[in-house]
Parts: C-alpha cells; sequence; structure tokens
C-alpha cells in the first residue's frame, strides 16, 4: 500500500507499470469506497435499488423525455449517470490525471486511485452487440435472472477434447497426401452419435472407443502410420466437438426460451436487427466501454465506464434480485490489498492546486455552465 501526497509521486508511482492490453482509472475521495455501480450500492441497510431499476430507468426518461429522443439504452444509462442517477454503470477514465483529481476533489478521508488493465475481448464500444445486451438488463423487471442450463457442460466437454487433439509439424506434412478414406469414414460414420448418447454425452470410456473405431478403419482401408493416424486422431476428435457444439447451440436456445425473453425484446428497441439467440455467458460480463464522444463532459474526462451485467442464480423465480456480474479481480493492478494507491487526505488540497496548474480542474472537466460558475466563485472566495 502508497500513500501519495503529491502529483510527481502519483506519476512516479504509475510510470513503472507494465500494461499488457487496455489501462483505465478509477479515482474516488474515500478509500472505503466499493467498486460497484450505483444501482447496487446499499443506500438503506442491505437494500439497493436494483430492483427498481426498471422503474428509475423508465420514469427519469418519462420526466425528461427531450434530453433521450433517439438516444440508445446505453447512451441513456451514460447520461443518466451524468446526472447521479444510479444505474449498473461504473465510471472509468483513460486519463490518469483525471482520476486522480476525482480522488482529492472532496471528502475529508483518504482517497484512492485504481488501475485496472483490461484484456481486449472484455473492452467495447458504444455500439457493441455484447454491451447493448448488458445495457437493457436495465430495462428488465426486479425479477428477471437466468442459469446457464447445460451449455457450461458441452463448452467444457469441448475444451476438454480440444486438449486431447495432437499437433502435426508443418515439416510432417511434406511428402504426405491427403486421405480421403479418412474424410469419408467421419462423413459416414453413425457410431460416434449412437455411442454419445449411450454414454450420456461423458467422455469416461473415449479411448476404448476410439481404439475400436480405429481398428475398424484399418481392417477395411490398412494400417495407419505417421500423420494418417494423427490426421484420423484429430479427425475422429473434430467429429466429436461437432456433436457437442450442436449441444451448445441446443442449449442456448433453450436459455433464450426460458429466460430472455423480455431482454431481447428491449434490445430490439435499440437494435431491430439484432439476432434472436443471446449467448447467457455474455449475460453474466462485465466489459469495459468506450463511449460515443458526443458528450463534452466525456470529452472532457477521457470518459469510460464498467458496465455490469448479473450473476446466474441456480433456482430462478427465488427473490435475490438481478445479482450483480463479478468483476474480474485480475484486471486490477492497483487496488488490491497492498497493491493500492491511497491519497493522503491532508494532501488533497495542495494536489488540487498542482493539478489546476497542469489544467485539470472542475470548470475543465465539467463544462456546464453551472459546475463552471461555482468554480470561479471559489476561485474568488478563496482570495478573500
Amino acid at each position: 500500500m502508497t500513500t501519495i501526497k503529491s502529483v510527481t509521486e502519483y506519476l512516479e508511482l504509475i510510470k513503472g507499470l507494465e500494461i499488457k492490453d487496455n489501462v483505465f482509472f478509477r479515482g474516488h475521495a474515500n478509500e472505503n469506497y466499493v467498486l460497484e455501480p450505483g444501482i447496487y450500492r446499499k443506500v438503506k441497510g442491505d437494500k439497493t435499488l436494483v430492483e427498481f431499476e426498471d422503474q428509475i430507468f423508465r420514469e427519469v426518461i418519462s420526466k425528461s423525455p427531450q434530453e433521450f429522443v433517439g438516444k440508445t439504452t446505453l447512451e441513456s444509462l451514460a447520461l443518466m449517470q451524468h446526472y447521479e442517477s444510479p444505474t449498473r454503470v461504473l465510471d472509468l477514465t483513460e486519463n490518469s490525471l483525471v482520476a486522480l483529481f476525482f480522488a482529492v476533489n472532496k471528502g475529508n478521508e483518504n482517497g484512492e486511485v485504481i488501475i485496472f488493465d483490461i484484456p481486449d475481448e472484455f473492452v467495447g464500444h458504444y455500439n457493441s452487440d455484447r454491451v447493448t445486451i448488458l445495457s437493457n438488463i436495465a430495462k428488465c423487471g426486479k425479477d428477471f435472472n437466468f442459469n446457464f442450463g447445460l451449455v457450461p457442460f458441452y463448452r467444457n466437454k469441448i475444451d476438454e477434447l480440444k486438449s486431447k487433439k495432437v499437433e502435426i509439424e508443418l515439416t510432417e506434412r511434406f511428402g504426405s497426401t491427403f486421405n480421403q478414406d479418412i474424410t469419408d469414414f467421419f462423413i459416414l460414420d453413425t457410431t460416434i452419435n449412437e455411442w454419445i448418447e449411450a454414454e450420456k454425452y461423458e467422455l469416461e470410456n473415449i479411448e476404448t472407443f476410439y481404439e475400436n473405431l480405429k481398428r475398424d478403419f484399418e481392417e477395411n482401408k490398412g494400417g495407419l502410420i505417421d500423420v494418417a493416424l494423427k490426421d484420423f486422431r484429430n479427425s475422429f476428435i473434430e467429429k466429436l466437438i461437432g456433436i457437442y457444439k450442436i449441444g451448445v447451440s441446443k442449449s442456448i436456445q433453450n436459455v433464450n426460451y426460458r429466460h430472455f425473453g423480455k431482454l431481447l425484446h428491449n434490445i430490439r428497441e435499440d437494435k431491430a436487427y439484432f439476432d434472436s439467440i443471446i449467448d447467457p455467458y455474455d449475460v453474466s460480463k462485465v466489459f469495459a466501454v468506450r463511449p460515443k464522444l458526443d458528450n463534452p463532459r466525456i470529452v472532457r474526462q477521457h470518459g469510460a465506464f464498467l458496465i455490469f451485467g448479473i450473476h446466474e442464480v441456480q433456482f430462478t423465480g427465488f427473490g435475490n434480485f438481478k445479482p450483480m456480474a463479478d468483476l474480474n479481480r485480475e484486471w486490477i493492478l492497483k487496488g488490491i490489498d497492498e497493491e493500492r494507491i491511497l491519497v493522503d487526505k491532508d494532501s488533497k488540497r495542495s494536489i488540487l492546486e498542482e493539478l489546476e496548474q497542469l489544467g485539470i480542474n472542475q470548470s475543465t472537466l465539467f463544462p456546464e455552465v453551472d459546475k463552471v460558475a461555482d468554480f470561479v466563485r471559489k476561485k474568488y472566495q478563496d482570495k478573500l
């Protein structure tokens, strides 16, 4: 844990960080702040506002319709966040000094800056389908929930099968010929499907079945050696993977039929062309979003945000309103235990003054007239 007392100390601390993917920052004025979006923060005892999320979303729009004309659900959430309405997004910035400003601009407690390094596959732009899915959860009622059904079972089996394939070096291909008999054998074979059904889609006896299948082929087409033997092995594995992929597809269809009708309806309010199938894994994720730069505040603050999906529930229909998806802790470079960057509470004012000399202050980050006027008032008030 490091406590910084100046902009220089802060910049020195982050200068040596090794960033692998996409770096984002978040600053908050209280070190005890929890990384949860507003809709999941406790407001009365252990109660949150998530059970009223869809009502809050629609009521804000109904009372200020002119502000939301032509906006997608994601853009509406960003605007609501702008006006401090509780949403399922959590503000980030791609500017380290902006994050530091938010860690010092108010409060009498130590502030904190958290640094994220988020892989490309979990960073989306404003028009990403996956981001659209998560944003439209906001319009689903409190009882919206889901479970994965058999999707994880089939996907785990596919991963297990991929590990059983054998690698064929490019040099091994030189001088070898394509074996059409192997391709034809697996196209025409029906015993694999029958065996999988008999095994109830488990893979406990896969090697025994493979050896029997290989023996049948060799009795009719001759022995398998070298590359041909590896091709036969891999063709067998690919045949199994294809069958399990059908299981994944049917399971996803079943999850959609049971749980995602309302969500799909909401999504099509944004994208009429959206595919009728939602992968349940996408509903359970957290994504970093680079929003459309059509808002002066977002532009000035180099803004981005995390948008949270919901966690699956084993038994649907028993309360536990829209449980929050888990944030991947491996994304956090600085912000956990001894790796935290705290900002000394007694140095907040001096750091604010340093940031102002660098062009980072309330009037530059909040371009609205009321914010600028308040900044100017305080500036001259401090001269008294």
